[in-house]
């Protein structure tokens, strides 16, 4: 772990984070707010903070060639899988139900921001287009007194910006994040198993997401 802390900023508290500030974490698919912003839902929520999510796309794409597991069938079950993994995080759940590789640029998700928010969305320097249209969006919902900044998902495995800063986090956090990520069956598992083309992340990736610190990036 010392080799990934390294190339980052200054490690940053969650209280210092948020400054009494509502969350809201702003993710492209389901599994991102957990693999990104997990452990901080968790202990935002547990310091008295109000806490969404507002997943944007369907996940439907994960596996295009399977049969068992049509698109409506999976958007479906990914939703399920959100909503339990929210549950265990502390927030709220918003589900836009866009179509996964299709963001609609146009959507106004400003009523869903409350006031004096920091809006977290995944970072622009991830190597996926419903991350960087995310992020986009996130920066189309700018206001006055709304705070925006980033997580990366892939980009944690690129060159980070000198911006990026851990965020540290309890170990109860760390744990429900663990349990949290488990409800992503369909991502994290081999739970779909006609497409051997489909997504599955790899162990050895999710141990990183659940045993490194998140990040945030500045705006």
């Amino acid at each position: 772990m010392s080799g990934f802390l390294q190339h980052l900023g200054a490690p940053i508290g969650v209280d210092e984070l948020l400054e009494g500030r509502p969350l809201v974490v702003l993710a492209p698919h389901p599994d991102d707010e957990t693999l990104g912003c997990g452990a901080l839902l968790v202990d935002a929520a547990a310091q008295g903070a109000s806490c969404s999510v507002i997943c944007v796309t369907d996940g439907s794409r994960s596996h295009p060639k399977s049969t068992k597991w049509p698109a409506e069938r999976l958007a479906e079950e990914r939703r399920h899988e959100l909503e339990a993994a929210v549950a265990i995080l502390g927030a709220t759940m918003h589900w836009l139900g866009h179509r996964d590789c299709q963001v609609q640029m146009d959507a106004d998700i400003s009523p869903l921001i409350p006031q004096d928010a920091l809006l977290l969305a995944t970072w622009e320097g991830d190597p996926h287009v419903d991350h960087q249209s995310v992020a986009q969006l996130a920066q189309k919902m700018a206001r006055p007194d709304v705070v925006l900044a980033y997580y990366p998902i892939w980009g944690r495995f690129t060159n980070l910006t000198a911006r990026a800063r851990p965020i540290v986090a309890s170990s109860a956090a760390r744990e429900a994040k663990r349990r949290a990520l488990a409800c992503h069956r369909s991502q994290m598992t081999p739970l779909i198993d006609d497409d051997p083309e489909g997504f599955v992340m790899e162990v050895w990736r999710q141990e990183h997401f659940l045993t490194h610190p998140e990040i945030i990036i500045a705006a």
